[in-house]
């Protein structure tokens, strides 16, 4: 990792601009270079999850709170950095609290200059050196793609089960995650009518690839399912965290992790939506569908995940809105465009089959297996 051009890139996060400049005066090193600085908020976590860096330095004078759980969040979403937590001595709990949160050493900020720069550049060496043996690195350039609707009935599950059908028909490596927590029908649409859920795999509180596979239900297709809860109650489970989590691991082993989100702007729906690569909302012509989409990228512009955000409208025909209508009051021109086809769509959800299976050559299973290839052709 330490080069003689490069150094040990920095993240530097501290509540405040005087413990910022203060640890930033104790990295005498010169292999040691802070390459951006924030607050362990939501803004900070924006940044710090695509700045390029080595170590992701922890900065208090006073006992850690929001620091741990910047740091948690940080430890689910970025396996490529080490996390470090300078501060007074803790009490063995919050230690081990630290630890929990993936904290790779907690360096005493009474510490020398010397021994601090030390004690970071031989965790951030150890930590490479690790990940350079242990660290399975995927092949291929995996893609995240979440299917979202602030509305229901719109056709997102359909989309989102049949665009998973066309990728694994193409020879693509596809996981299909129902993250409508409380609701979800991904089940119902792919004939699988029980079995393990993210509900269950979550309480394993062990996110490495192993464990959340062994949680996937491979369909006859070659789709790899991960089924939504149960029972409503048991959605609550669910963390922001672990989705990132999940996501993130899954996408070393898949060329496509589809995710099918429910019609909630919860933190477990803006957690995917950060870690995905492409939200594709979907939309109906219809006054309440597109109002409801409105509003929803007003949200996502606030989030900054604008820049990902697809629009596919769905059942086109089924009103006297037409896609231009569509485009004009969206302010972007649709990628994708599904035909309304009714009897197409019903027949494969009452027999649990992919549209594209039972009915391939409608209109609707036409346009969605090309934009599948188009998506491969991307890539």
């Amino acid at each position: 990792m330490e080069n003689k051009t490069n150094g040990i890139r920095i993240m530097l996060v501290a509540h405040s601009a005087d413990d910022r400049k203060l640890i930033s005066s104790l990295l005498t090193d010169e292999a040691l270079r802070v390459v951006s600085t924030f607050r362990p908020d939501a803004d900070g976590l924006r940044k710090a999850s695509s700045q390029p860096a080595d170590v992701l330095l922890i900065g208090t004078r006073a006992q850690p709170e929001q620091e741990l759980d910047f740091a948690e969040r940080m430890f689910t979403t970025r396996s490529d950095i080490t996390i470090i937590l300078i501060a007074p001595a803790l009490d063995s709990r919050t230690l081990a609290r630290a630890m929990e949160c993936g904290i790779s050493r907690v360096i005493d900020i009474s510490s020398s200059e010397h021994d601090i720069c030390s004690h970071i550049m031989a965790t951030a060496n150890r930590d490479q050196n690790r990940r350079n043996t242990t660290q399975k690195i995927a092949s291929y350039d995996s893609k995240i793609v979440v299917c979202y609707s602030p509305k229901g009935g719109v056709g997102k599950t359909t989309l989102a089960v049949n665009l998973a059908y066309a990728l694994a028909t193409m020879n693509k490596k596809v996981a299909l995650i129902d993250l409508s927590l409380q609701f979800g029908e991904v089940g119902v649409f792919l004939d699988i009518s029980k079995g393990d859920t993210i509900a269950d795999m979550v309480e394993e509180h062990n996110f490495e690839l192993s464990t959340i596979k062994s949680y996937l239900i491979r369909h006859q297709s070659g789709i790899q399912v991960m089924l939504s809860s149960s029972s409503p109650e048991y959605a609550e489970l669910i963390q922001p965290s672990h989705v990132s989590a999940i996501l993130s691991t899954l996408r070393t082993e898949f060329d496509y992790v589809i995710v099918d989100m429910g019609v909630s702007f919860g933190d477990c729906a803006i957690s995917a939506m950060e870690t995905a690569d492409t939200i594709l909302l979907v939309v109906n012509e219809d006054i309440a569908s597109l109002h409801d989409a409105k509003r929803s990228i007003k949200v996502m512009e606030a989030l900054n995940q604008q820049d990902k955000l697809q629009i596919v409208v769905n059942k086109d025909g089924i009103s006297t809105i037409t896609v231009k209508n569509v485009a004009n009051l969206l302010e972007a021109s649709p990628v994708l465009v599904i035909p309304f086809d009714l009897k197409a769509a019903m027949l494969a959800v009452n027999r649990g089959i992919p549209m594209l299976s039972c009915a391939p050559n409608s209109k609707a299973s036409k346009e969605i297996r090309a934009f599948a290839q188009a998506m491969i052709r991307r890539m």
